[in-house]
């Protein structure tokens, strides 16, 4: 090509696909400008120059950077998708894997498409409002694919009209033409008949298959358009109204009914006027009789509309409930940690099957419908050919086999017409309410980006009069803000905020719980509506939420955050964080991968990891939301002095903190309450000025009078570990006071959890998706499927329906063919000297006997009925107690796991599995599975009827017989291949999708919305190759099998020509009949069965969780064991050298653990991290089994005592709070089982009564997904008051304060205190502030108990590694000495100058990096 031509080609491409060459020129500006730029220009045909190009035959062309390999492909290898065979050849030869890079076409991708829809989304809400209506994105859609549908129409037409002839012209000449045997007849005529009609077939096959590919490409444009357009809105929300398992619903599902809409509407818009041309031909050959054959199609038509309508709406129905057992399958899986430790998985199973019951209910009445218009559909022809053929025949007139026949097949035509009409209406109705749920996301309110810069260049941010709500225009916002609205009725707000804070300043900002601390900092990243008042930022911002937000990625990759790397700022981050040495224990250092959400860290490491990613970033306004509270004292004091105040020195930093200590270090502090700024002022003029900050600073040193900067630190240098379960052992840190001699266990040789014995992927944490590659769905998925629908004898009476009803469809035209014989009386003849097939020149209607034949006839219509009827009902059934079989069988598979089972599996991996998989199971399997079962029994009756009338077909048909068994088995695999590559590439997306919109704050304000939705981008795209390529394969056998049906077709009529005056003409026609009706079944029959195959890929992957996850105890206690009705009646615990490791090749989490707690002891359980703690608690409750060895309760060995009745007897009190979408009442007693006024009681207790009694529903208040409308503290308090409720002898608090105030955490301590008075009670305690309230400690270490005694004897020991001191320091006053600020060096500080902030005696930490979560024992 010439340079001329180079850029002219260029210039053509950029009008309509800017991407490409935007990239090629280096151009950074948004696509979507640039598209609505190019879109204002005059639109030319250069826009189709890339269609154009692709018409020559064959392509010759090298391949273009960025292009896949449909974009080679010439007009004959798109059309009969010849360019899918390397594909599949390279599957045959075992040169393809499921993890294919599939080359999503440029033309295809998400980028350009999403943002031709922005464009036109955009226009249509301009229209909207210019004509005071309300937008529709359906017509933005119509817009976007209106062209391709246009041409894919057209197409179409040809097929239908290629595929009218046929029967109309060439059927008819060739059965006329065995009618009239002898020597004179025409045989040049004849094959020309023949050849005509093979030339027709072959147009109308290849035209066929021209507009499916047409349409598929238009499909895969529109979905990552829309999905593309769903993700960018979602991620831009200002307040999230979907949670992320909706919005992975809609990816599941709606992406996929979209796309099968626009597959099928040339079909539904084209495929009726086939009806037209029927009417005029049949009037013609047929006569005025025509008409009730004509008036049976119409009846059907509106039969079939009424089946249409049933199944949209039971369709649409059955989608809403879909979506409510996701959100619920969602939290469950979310939650499920807790849910195992209070023993409610039978609830939430009762919960979960409650909905899907609902949801079957709608699926039968769906199925119902949709089966009746599938047996319909064959039906339809044959009772329109009965009763006109009757009316003929009964009414004197003669019949011809050349008319019966060619009317027959005509019928066939006309049935395509309305086949099309109940699939059609079903996925264009599923996929408009597919719109406007996208709709609702489009339109919801955006994120408007950085506030406003200060006009002087010295404030950092200004706040004047502002006032801020979580509701827009009344509606409910969720948040996982500490200061959410606790009930809707009553919305919070950020009420007269006045704040002016200056560049560098370090502002401290305290209050009690739901002040409105959180809602401070949310409001001023723009996550709040503003309701007046102005807020302006002066720079870049990033938040560090008090719930930190990790990815499934490597610790590296975390920190950076998509920044590049700059090794010096990269390394001070980690250094600042204090997250050296917890690097230097994970097996990849930082490139260890991190599991979802952070599991596999501690509660203090993923918020270190947090504040490391902000300390890396550019900003210069930090918000840090509480972040050092999941952090033991010691450690936050070095945090805060090394990050705080060294690091970010030069920066704005807003602090949300309760310690005073750090307060008093602060160039300002803020004091909140009720959403206001109650007072504002260093920290010593409050203390002065302001009683209510006096009195909020003496309740806090109440708490922090056992921990804080003045605590005096053991010697142990111990650093959290990664969750040995996941990632490292327990026992993986080298700690720097052991002697060299104690065993160091290499972690490089730990085989990690989730990986095959022989991987040895350093740092790798998840486990691979299962993949089965290209081999052959095993014959037992099949029998699980048959046994999960009833088993074998139902399936063989179902086989039967179908077999009953195939041959009552099969016996009509084959009865006809016998009356139309017997009624021209035909009889061989020797004339001319050879056998010749002669008939009479009478009328049927003289026969002497039509009324036998006329009779039978009839009867068969009954039989039509009501084996139709019969099959109809069996079949949904059948196939609906399958899905709900495998559905409820995966879900209790999964529900009873054990707990390393959900350490190594992605939620976003299950979620595929009970959306996506579960649907094609409910949805697409009935459908594939019945059009497979009838059209193959129908296409097996129809050639063994044509070889009963055409022996020499059986002979001539060897050949074809051949090239199918070859199609079939060698390219089937490749297709079971593309189809698992499809479903594998879903998860990376779903997992993307849920993990970005769970940190939408995060993401806001660090300015990586593009690089997310980049992200996105390439995993849509990778899906919707692997999709494409997929659904190209599967038509590529149904064009290559159509045309093998079309050689049948040819040789059927070739041998009726060569066998004229051999065989009648009745037996002609039917044979020719079937062999035109076979060209689509038969494909068809095929296909499905293939798709059937690669369907029952969800089928494998359902029964693989089935089968392969690791189960946990039995819930109940098994028959035999006697256990006391009141047991434990006293809570007296005895470990007996107790083992406890979490995977076979891990070290011990505990090793030969003996102690006796006595009943009534409090006992607090302490130790550096990675010592134990936690594996305690996880060995009470068994969540882990017990490599050996003993714990009894009251003399009852646990491991005897089924798990429900072990964990309903134990209370425990986590540290992260967990709620559940529904009720106050829910949430308290999720089992039902108490009182009200014992819930009051409880709430009391917990100190919620009055929150409580202030909501609108009070008891039936609602609660959000996770208690997002609820602060932090106030779900920690709702978790307490679960706890109260329970009145267990044993409870297990694991450190559950952390989140509240000084107030409110000494009221939950004096609870504690009375109301477990005679419980025993575990405290793991990752601080110490309240050891001395105990009875006796146990000291843990390396998974021993290395000192059990009463506090005093423990915390002074000095015989421990661990050993501490006891050291008194003066009192927070308002003489108190002013603590080291940021403008001091943090070097130059001393422990004496933080000394001077406290009183009364302080413990010092057991650990100098202990926090808050143990991350070996979860």
């Amino acid at each position: 090509m010439k340079p001329e031509e180079d850029r002219l080609h260029e210039e053509e491409e950029d009008e309509v696909y800017p991407r490409l060459h935007s990239q090629k020129r280096g151009m950074s500006e948004d696509l979507s400008v640039r598209y609505s730029s190019g879109a204002s220009r005059e639109k030319t045909l250069a826009r189709y120059s890339s269609t154009l190009r692709s018409m020559v035959p064959m392509s010759g062309g090298t391949k273009a950077q960025g292009s896949a390999k449909v974009d080679e492909a010439g007009i004959l290898s798109f059309v009969t998708y010849h360019w899918v065979f390397e594909y599949l050849w390279k599957a045959f030869r075992g040169r393809l894997s499921s993890d294919e890079d599939w080359q999503c076409s440029i033309y295809d991708a998400s980028d350009v498409n999403m943002a031709r829809m922005q464009v036109l989304w955009d226009a249509e809400r301009s229209a909207a409002r210019t004509a005071n209506r309300p937008p529709k994105l359906i017509k933005a859609v119509a817009a976007f694919v209106k062209t391709r549908v246009y041409i894919a129409c057209a197409v179409f037409l040809f097929c239908l009209i290629f595929g009218f002839i046929g029967p109309t012209c060439f059927v008819r000449g060739l059965v006329g033409f065995a009618e009239e045997p002898g020597e004179h007849s025409n045989y040049t005529y004849a094959f020309f008949l023949v050849f005509g009609l093979l030339f027709v077939e072959v147009a109308r096959v290849l035209s066929y298959g021209a507009t499916w590919a047409i349409s598929y490409r238009t499909g895969i444009r529109l979905r990552g358009a829309l999905l593309g357009l769903l993700y960018k809105h979602a991620l831009g929300v200002k307040s999230q109204k979907k949670t992320p398992a909706e919005i992975v619903n809609m990816f599941a599902n709606d992406g996929q009914r979209i796309f099968d809409a626009i597959t099928f509407t040339p079909l539904v818009l084209i495929g009726p006027l086939v009806l037209v041309g029927g009417i005029i031909y049949l009037m013609i050959v047929i006569g005025p009789w025509a008409l009730v054959g004509i008036l049976v199609f119409f009846l059907f038509d509106v039969i079939q509309y009424g089946l249409g309508k049933t199944m949209v709406r039971c369709r649409n129905e059955a989608i809403k409930k879909t979506e409510e057992r996701m959100s619920l399958m969602g939290e469950l899986l979310r939650c499920i940690r807790a849910i195992k430790m209070n023993g409610w998985e039978r609830a939430f199973l009762d919960r979960v099957q409650v909905l899907r019951h609902n949801e079957k209910v709608s699926l039968r009445k769906a199925g119902y419908a949709q089966s009746m218009a599938i047996a319909s559909g064959p039906v339809v022809p044959v009772v329109a050919a009965i009763l006109t053929f009757l009316g003929v025949v009964l009414s004197g007139n003669d019949l011809l086999a050349s008319d019966a026949f060619s009317a027959v097949t005509v019928f066939f035509v006309m049935l395509f017409g309305i086949r099309m009409i109940p699939y059609g209406s079903r996925y264009l109705a599923e996929a408009v309410v597919a719109l406007r749920r996208i709709q609702e996301v489009l339109e919801s309110s955006q994120w408007e980006g950085p506030a406003p810069t200060p006009s002087n260049p010295v404030t950092a941010i200004k706040m004047k009069n502002a006032t801020f709500a979580w509701t827009n225009q009344g509606a409910e916002t969720p948040s996982n803000d500490e200061s959410a609205p606790a009930d809707v009725s009553d919305h919070f707000l950020l009420k007269e905020v006045n704040l002016v804070v200056q560049k560098k300043e370090l502002v401290g900002i305290c209050g009690p719980v739901g002040a409105g601390k959180t809602a401070l900092l949310t409001s001023i990243i723009g996550h709040m509506y503003p309701c007046e008042g102005e807020v302006e930022v002066g720079g870049s911002v990033a938040l560090v939420p008090q719930v930190p937000w990790i990815q499934n990625a490597t610790v590296q990759e975390n920190i950076l955050f998509g920044q590049p790397m700059n090794s010096k700022k990269y390394y001070k981050a980690i250094s600042a964080s204090q997250l050296t040495k917890d690097l230097e224990a994970m097996p990849a250092n930082e490139l260890t991968e991190i599991g979802e959400r952070g599991a596999t860290l501690s509660g203090g490491q993923k918020a270190r990891v947090a504040l490391a990613r902000a300390l890396f970033s550019t900003a210069e306004v930090l918000l840090l939301d509480d972040v050092l509270s999941a952090c033991d004292a010691k450690v936050a004091d070095r945090i805060f002095n090394d990050a705080v105040l060294g690091v970010l020195r030069g920066k704005t930093v807003l602090m949300v903190t309760n310690d005073v200590n750090r307060l008093s270090r602060c160039d300002r502090v803020l004091l909140m309450e009720g959403g206001r700024i109650v007072v504002s002022g260093t920290h010593s003029e409050l203390l002065t000025l302001s009683d209510q900050y006096s009195t909020y600073c003496h309740d806090a040193s109440q708490r922090y009078t056992l921990e804080g900067d003045s605590v005096v630190v053991g010697v142990s240098k111990e650093v959290d570990k990664p969750r040995p379960d996941r990632v490292a052992s327990p026992t993986d840190l080298e700690f720097d006071h052991l002697d060299e001699t104690n065993p160091i266990v290499d972690t490089e040789k730990v085989e990690l959890v989730g990986l095959d014995k022989g991987e040895t992927a350093k740092g790798k944490l998840v486990a691979d998706e299962e993949d089965f590659g290209s081999a052959s769905v095993a014959f037992d998925v099949y029998m699980k499927y048959v046994r999960a629908a009833g088993g074998v004898l139902i399936w063989s009476l179902l086989l039967f329906a179908f077999l009953f009803n195939v041959v009552a469809s099969i016996f009509a035209p084959f009865w006809l063919s016998q009356w139309l014989k017997h009624g021209h009386d035909e009889h061989m003849e020797t004339v001319n000297g050879s056998e010749m097939l002669v008939s009479s020149d009478s009328s049927l209607s003289d026969s002497p006997h039509t009324s036998y034949y006329a009779s039978i006839y009839g009867i068969s219509l009954v039989l039509l009925f009501v084996s139709g009827l019969l099959k109809a009902m069996l079949f949904v059934k059948v196939s609906l107690n399958a899905a709900s079989r495998l559905h409820n069988n995966m879900l209790n598979a999964i529900v009873a796991g054990s707990a390393s089972f959900f350490d190594s599996t992605p939620s976003g991996r299950l979620l595929n599995r009970f959306s996506k998989d579960v649907d094609e199971i409910d949805v697409k399997m009935p459908f594939t599975v019945e059009v497979f079962l009838q059209n193959m029994l129908t296409c097996i009756g129809f050639l063994l009827v044509i070889g009963w009338v055409l022996p020499h077909f059986v002979l001539l048909s060897i050949p074809l017989f051949a090239v199918f068994i070859l199609f079939v088995l060698c390219f089937r695999a490749g297709i079971r291949l593309m189809k698992r590559s499809e479903n594998i590439s879903r998860s990376p997306l779903f997992a993307h999708v849920t993990t970005s919109l769970e940190g939408i704050q995060v993401i806001h304000s660090h300015d990586q919305s593009i690089r997310f939705l980049d992200n996105m981008k390439r995993r849509l795209d990778s899906n919707s190759a692997a999709m494409f390529v997929f659904q190209s394969a599967m038509r590529w056998l149904a064009v290559w099998l159509d045309l093998l049906v079309v050689g049948i077709t040819f040789i059927v009529a070739l041998l009726i020509v060569l066998l004229t005056g051999k065989i009648s003409p009745s037996d002609a026609g039917m044979a020719l009949a079937f062999a035109i009706q076979m060209s689509g079944i038969f494909q068809f029959a095929v296909r499905t069965q293939t798709e059937l195959e690669a369907k029952m890929t969800s089928v494998e992957r359902v029964a693989y969780y089935t089968d392969n996850v690791a189960k946990e105890g039995s819930w109940d206690t098994r028959p035999g064991v006697q256990i006391p009705a009141d047991w434990p009646a006293r809570g007296q615990i005895d470990f007996l050298n107790v083992n406890l490791r979490y995977q076979p090749t891990l070290p011990l989490a505990l090793s030969d653990v003996s102690f006796t707690v006595n009943a009534g002891e409090k006992v607090a359980i302490i130790g550096r991290t990675g010592s134990g703690k936690s594996s305690l608690g996880n060995a009470l409750f068994r969540l882990y089994a017990l490599a050996n060895g003993k714990i009894a309760i009251d003399g009852v060995d646990i491991s005897t005592v089924g798990l429900h009745r072990l964990r309903r007897s134990l209370a425990v009190i986590p540290q992260d709070p967990v709620l559940f979408a529904g009720t106050i009442r829910y949430n308290l007693d999720p089992l039902g089982q108490y009182a009200d006024h014992q819930l009051w009681t409880a709430l009391e207790k917990a100190n919620l009564r009055a929150m409580v009694s202030n909501m609108g529903k009070q008891l039936d208040a609602e609660v959000t997904a996770g208690g997002d409308n609820l602060s932090v503290g106030e779900r920690q308090l709702l978790c307490m008051a679960r706890a109260l409720l329970i009145k267990a002898k044993v409870v297990l608090l694991d450190e559950a304060t952390a989140s509240l105030d000084a107030a409110t955490d000494r009221l939950i301590w004096q609870c504690i205190s009375t109301q477990f008075e005679n419980a025993t009670v575990l405290v793991v305690a990752h601080r110490l502030n309240h050891v001395h309230l105990m009875s006796r400690i146990i000291m843990m270490d390396a998974g021993k108990v290395v000192e059990f005694d009463e506090p005093n004897v423990v915390l002074n020991s000095g015989s421990s590694p661990t050993g501490s001191e006891i050291k008194v320091e003066p009192a927070i006053g308002e003489g108190a000495t002013p603590a080291t600020k940021r403008d001091e060096s943090p070097a130059e500080e001393t422990e004496d100058s933080d000394a001077e902030l406290v009183s009364e005696a302080k413990i010092s930490s057991i650990s100098d990096e202990d926090e808050e979560d143990d991350p070996e024992e979860k």
